[in-house]
């Protein structure tokens, strides 16, 4: 049976005060923004926006392929850093997270995700994209490609 595979985590120095970039990352509603894989988010039970605990349905594509994940707030820290736990159908599968730190004038914004998934998880993951790591590695320099165009101010 597989292992579970190291974290993944990227990173991006961008042209912006956390403020501004906090925005943007700092609630999962606005993933939709920024992701090439998530495409639609519904906060669950009442809950209108971040904080631990409050959950969330995201829904997720990739190619023709089409799936719902429920997600749960595990950590919010505003301004600093927000992770969230993600089941798929009841099994925990993975937590994302973004961190900001400031750096210099600009902010640095690191985007990790953790393996969750049992062993048989991740060879129905596998099975879905190939490499799950390789795969989230992509999508997440192209979300933080996104934020840094997103956020960053015309120079000249």
């Amino acid at each position: 049976m597989p292992e579970k595979a190291p974290d993944v985590v990227v990173s991006e120095v961008v042209d912006a005060p956390v403020d501004e970039v906090w925005e943007l990352v700092g609630d999962p509603a606005r993933i939709v923004e920024i992701s090439p894989e998530c495409y639609a988010v519904r906060w669950l039970g009442g809950a209108d926006g971040p904080r631990p605990g409050a959950r969330f349905v995201g829904w997720n594509r990739k190619g023709l392929l089409r799936w719902p994940t429920t997600s749960t707030v595990a950590e919010y820290d505003e301004q600093r850093h927000i992770s969230w736990d993600v089941d798929v159908v009841g099994q925990s599968v993975a937590r994302w997270s973004f961190t900001l730190t400031p750096e210099g004038q600009g902010t640095k914004v690191t985007q990790r995700w953790q393996d969750k998934r049992t062993a048989i998880a991740a060879l129905v993951g596998k099975a879905r994209t190939g490499d799950s790591p390789s795969h989230n590695r992509e999508g997440m320099q192209a979300t933080l490609r996104t934020v840094k165009q997103r956020v960053e101010r015309p120079t000249g």
